[in-house]
């Protein structure tokens, strides 16, 4: 199961909580890539955006599990869509921007924060196509409960 949503909306906390009332491992792809890489996420976008989004590709598809919670980076479903919805449960966490802008403030560790509304705005309509939506306002535990609740739901919206 993939995570998504906008940068702040909870997917790292609410993953966590998810995989661990499933049994599921948890992985956070950011992690892994900066593991693999042995730098940050922000060293390597200020290197070369387009490195990231490689890197990104290359982790995300070495970690097909089954039983896994798999939280992803904001961007990283807008730039592989199709390869996620064919090869998991993409759900998205829908957190109202003004609600991330108070989550997040002015973290220098998120390299695209300046340019913030806008990517959410240009994001929204393909984060709608995963195959669940749920409101990622509420307690990271209430928002797992809704997930598995539906989780298994044909029609999911």
């Amino acid at each position: 199961m993939y995570l998504t949503g906008f940068m702040g909306s909870g997917k790292s906390t609410v993953g966590r909580v998810l995989a661990q009332s499933l049994q599921y491992e948890f992985v956070d792809l950011d992690a892994e890539i900066e593991r693999k890489a042995g730098k940050t996420i922000a060293e390597i976008f200020s290197e070369s955006e387009e490195e990231f989004r490689k890197l990104e590709t290359v982790c995300l598809q070495s970690i097909l599990k089954k039983d896994a919670v798999i939280a992803t980076g904001g961007g990283c479903f807008i730039h592989n869509q199709q390869w996620m919805l064919e090869n998991g449960r993409v759900v998205y966490l829908h957190v109202p921007f003004e609600q991330l802008a108070t989550r997040i403030g002015a973290d220098p560790n998120r390299p695209l924060w300046r340019n913030a509304e806008t990517l959410y705005h240009e994001r929204e309509a393909a984060y709608r196509s995963a195959h669940l939506t749920v409101d990622g306002t509420a307690s990271p535990e209430a928002v797992a409960e809704e997930i598995i609740s539906r989780k298994d739901a044909k029609s999911a919206k």
